[in-house]
């Protein structure tokens, strides 16, 4: 293949969770999502709900965004804090599984921390909002009354997160090679072009 690794970014209910595990089939390659997250809680000795509520509360503000990059180029821990952690405990096994071989990795930052090898292929899954609703209410079974606060909460979450460890922000189409709009062509022509693309075709 052209990219050995595949790393999606996603709105919340755009389907980016179920085009990442479709690739993997596909190309008969491993597909982690909260993989990542079981992991980093296993090597810091909590459970995997914590690290969402760290994830939830990471700061966006500037001054914790320079402060970590400085730590992660030092290789400093000392006097990080636990969201600081949780970011470089989640790098190592990023890190970790793209060493193991081909696979397809579902956010966390995955492209940026992988950002220097030359074989991973980076994407963000947006979609329209009344997609993502139906999406939000049928596959993931949230309540009708609740989906627009639960689409806000968790585009928030995983925006404030990315960029708070990045200094990027997490929809700049210039950080991903692909951009694709899964309400307009789909979930499967979604998994079509990656694969595609992916595989040099």
């Amino acid at each position: 293949m052209k990219y050995n690794i595949i790393a999606i970014e996603r709105e919340y209910a755009s389907g980016g969770n179920e085009i990442g595990e479709k690739i993997g089939e596909r190309l008969g390659i491993p597909c982690y999502g909260q993989e990542v997250l079981n992991r980093a809680a296993k090597l810091m000795k909590t459970v995997p709900e914590r690290l969402l509520h760290l994830e939830e509360t990471t700061s966006n503000s500037l001054l914790y965004s320079i402060g970590m990059a400085a730590k992660v180029m030092t290789g400093e821990r000392d006097g990080l804090s636990e969201e600081g952690l949780l970011y470089l405990t989640e790098e190592r096994v990023i890190k970790d599984m793209a060493m193991q071989g081909p696979c397809v990795i579902i956010g966390r930052c995955a492209g940026w921390i992988l950002r220097d090898r030359s074989d991973v292929l980076r994407v963000f899954i947006h979609a329209d909002r009344e997609f993502r609703k139906k999406r939000a209410v049928e596959s993931y079974g949230v309540p009708a009354k609740n989906v627009e606060n639960v689409l806000k909460r968790y585009d928030r979450r995983r925006s404030n997160f990315y960029h708070a460890n990045t200094c990027m922000s997490w929809d700049d189409k210039k950080g991903y090679h692909l951009v694709l709009d899964s309400s307009a062509i789909g979930i499967d022509e979604c998994v079509r072009t990656i694969c595609q693309m992916a595989k040099g075709e």
